[in-house]
């Protein structure tokens, strides 16, 4: 009765996959290797799955520890092993307690999960944590695309060979998509089917189940009470 309600707020999201534009594929599958010999991902339209990779990443909790301020959120009274809360810390905690993450891969769905005593706050973190996640990919392909594009077009400039100008000019033109489709879409890698809402159930404690438990150990505690009284008692009268 006196233990902390949690509650579970669950946000369902499922990854961006491009559509084949502009022949980006059989591009990718002809001139592939001589743009990763030039140092550039020609990106196919399959899901990536470093992208999945991200949403467990310790950089991404990291991120998002110090924007919503979960530090003082999670030790208001100081961490119990006591000292200063350390930033390590709170990430390992969040991990552990409050951040869950299920892949249904059948369905293609993400679910992230937080559990929290506050059922306003573990909404909004969940939403907040899949916002973060499509910002950092969108700014890491903002930054590769640009990076490109000007290594791309400094390389057309020192050739004269009509067919490798024409593979850098069509590797300039997907690098170019995929700026705008970054600078343009805001839900750039994880599209969100279903955003969290505060929860009304409480996930824990689950009271019922916690006193049918303890009236069978009881039970049986008091069962073999009753049987080694009734042995102590027989040897006795012997």
């Amino acid at each position: 009765m006196t233990a902390t309600p949690i509650y579970r707020a669950e946000v369902e999201v499922t990854q961006v996959i491009e559509p084949n534009i502009s022949g980006l594929q059989q591009l990718a599958s002809q001139f592939g290797g001589l743009a990763s010999l030039a140092g550039i991902n020609v990106r196919s339209t399959t899901a990536d799955p470093s992208f999945r990779a991200i949403l467990r990443s310790r950089r991404l909790v990291e991120e998002f520890v110090l924007r919503n301020d979960v530090l003082t959120a999670l030790y208001p009274e100081g961490p119990p092993e006591g000292g200063e809360p350390s930033l390590w810390l709170a990430v390992k905690d969040f991990r552990e307690g409050i951040l869950l993450i299920n892949e249904d891969l059948p369905r293609s769905v993400i679910t992230i999960s937080m559990d929290w005593t506050d059922p306003e706050v573990a909404a909004r973190w969940a939403n907040e944590f899949v916002a973060l996640a499509n910002e950092i990919l969108r700014k890491r392909a903002i930054d590769e695309s640009t990076r490109n594009i000007a290594f791309l077009n400094q390389q057309v400039q020192h050739t004269n060979v009509v067919e490798v100008q024409r593979v850098m000019y069509d590797l300039i033109e997907s690098e170019t998509k995929t700026l705008m489709l970054a600078n343009a879409r805001s839900e750039f890698a994880f599209r969100v089917i279903d955003p969290a809402v505060p929860p009304e159930i409480r996930i824990s404690p689950r009271r019922t189940v916690i006193v049918i438990a303890c009236g069978m150990v009881g039970g049986f505690l008091g069962l073999v009470v009753i049987l080694v009284r009734r042995a102590l008692r027989g040897w006795h009268q012997r």
